[in-house]
């Protein structure tokens, strides 16, 4: 387990915590919740990827993270909430590796500090696809064709000077009719500009 910090925590810290997927679909994430509420977990949302169950919670120390593996969770890493968004040097490229692992909330936090400089509405319409994946993650198909949609309205209407916009329009088309994450390749980037 990869843990940003092993310093004293603060009290009501919120972490996201990154565990391996035995086999959890997103229709399983209320009996998640439920479950480690049961536990006296602190939980804010648990989101369920292909690989990979993002718990996020607040703790007041590493006890609260014992217990989610003493309910069987294998943790992989211990994201700081806070620390890690802020730290990306190159918003663009962390918000595509971010993307790629299907790890969508923290790719959307990526990019809100750089829409909140800029207001750039191309960005923002990134923003809003990786939040239409979270929803997929939260088993909420209404709410992710609904982003979904307004991120392609976004996407095709601003340009993005780092992706090539008619592939990313296609794959999210491809998306809406299979609601199924997808991953942005190397053909889709255009060279990179820090904005």
């Amino acid at each position: 387990m990869r843990n940003s910090s092993k310093d004293k925590i603060p009290h009501d810290h919120r972490v996201l915590v990154i565990a391996s997927n035995p086999g959890f679909k997103p229709v399983d994430r209320q009996a998640l919740m439920d479950k480690l509420r049961t536990a006296s977990l602190r939980i804010i949302n648990i989101r369920v990827a292909s690989r990979h169950v993002e718990i996020d919670l607040y703790i007041d120390d590493y006890k609260e993270i014992e217990k989610i593996k003493a309910l069987g969770f294998n943790i992989n890493e211990l994201v700081n909430i806070g620390e890690e968004t802020k730290n990306a040097s190159d918003a663009h490229d962390h918000f595509v590796r971010l993307f790629n692992a299907e790890r969508f909330w923290e790719a959307h936090e990526v990019l809100e500090d750089v829409w909140r400089r800029n207001r750039d509405e191309g960005i923002r319409g990134l923003i809003i696809l990786a939040a239409a994946f979270v929803k997929i993650q939260e088993n909420n198909l209404e709410a992710f064709k609904r982003l979904m949609i307004r991120a392609r309205e976004l996407i095709a209407k601003n340009e993005i000077p780092y992706i090539n916009r008619e592939r990313l329009l296609r794959k999210i088309d491809n998306a809406l009719l299979i609601t199924k994450p997808f991953k942005i390749e190397k053909e889709d980037l255009e060279s990179i500009q820090k904005t």
